[in-house]
């Protein structure tokens, strides 16, 4: 990426323009993709990602191979890096599995029928203003582009505001309306390392791969990355992409099975 900077000077009453060229380096991300059976999807959006300039390396992990076979034959691409489940693990054990083989500081964590478009990486990169981004903080999306029937979401109401360790529960009670979709949000940019060190505690690890986890699993992992990972979560004005809500959504075929009490319980003073 380059910035130009126009300087003025006097010189014996002429006016001339230097202009000073200077080179600042893009981060470049791992996108991380968890997967099954969503060919559909990913025919359409991995060209895409294979021109933007943001992502460096494309990370699918696929639960029971039927994606994988098909990208091998249509894509096969070099930034693209496929692995196949011996087993399905479900959705959060599969995302926690396909984080941890990028190769990259931060992750773009992005479900397989979802699509983050180039502005969505641009947003960040203005966000962060030619700063490093910060290891302790999840990116979050700012809303999602409305799709048919789907209005989508918005959480521009909290824009800029860090969502904390300590103020988590008091956003949930009192926004809620925002909050719980917001929370439920897994498509954002964050740290390899942040993402990985917020372990559940060990009472609740035999819940792991279990349905009611699996169907809650985004709330899950973002509890963990504020209780254990002492991270926080910030909404990104322009990070917009798109949602897709359709009949064959986890969430859709499974939402009987959240285990509302549990959620309770993590989000009680």
């Amino acid at each position: 990426m380059l910035n130009y900077i126009c300087i003025r000077s006097l010189n014996n009453l002429s006016l001339k323009m230097f202009v000073v060229i200077i080179t600042v380096a893009m981060i470049l991300l791992s996108l991380c993709i968890p997967t099954m059976d969503r060919w559909s999807f990913l025919e359409k959006n991995l060209p895409e990602y294979l021109t933007n300039p943001y992502i460096d390396e494309i990370v699918i992990c696929d639960e029971n191979g039927n994606d994988a076979n098909k990208i091998r034959a249509r894509f096969p691409d070099p930034k693209i890096r496929l692995y196949v489940n011996d087993s399905c693990l479900g959705p959060y054990r599969n995302k926690r599995k396909v984080v941890s083989l990028a190769k990259h500081k931060f992750v773009c964590l992005m479900d397989s029928d979802n699509f983050a478009p180039l502005s969505y990486f641009e947003a960040w990169e203005a966000f962060l203003n030619g700063n490093e981004p910060n290891e302790r903080v999840v990116y979050a999306p700012y809303r999602t582009i409305p799709q048919g029937d789907h209005k989508g979401f918005d959480y521009s109401l909290i824009r800029n505001v860090y969502i904390t360790r300590n103020n988590f529960k008091y956003y949930w009670k009192n926004v809620g309306y925002i909050t719980g979709s917001l929370y439920n949000t897994g498509n954002y940019i964050v740290s390899k390392s942040l993402f990985m060190a917020s372990e559940s505690d060990p009472e609740f690890k035999h819940l792991e791969g279990h349905r009611s986890t699996d169907v809650s699993d985004v709330i899950v992992q973002n509890y963990f990355i504020w209780k254990n990972g002492n991270g926080m979560m910030v909404v990104v004005p322009g990070m917009d992409y798109h949602h897709i809500v359709h009949e064959g959504s986890f969430y859709l075929q499974n939402s009987a099975h959240v285990n509302t009490s549990m959620l309770d319980n993590f989000m009680a003073y």
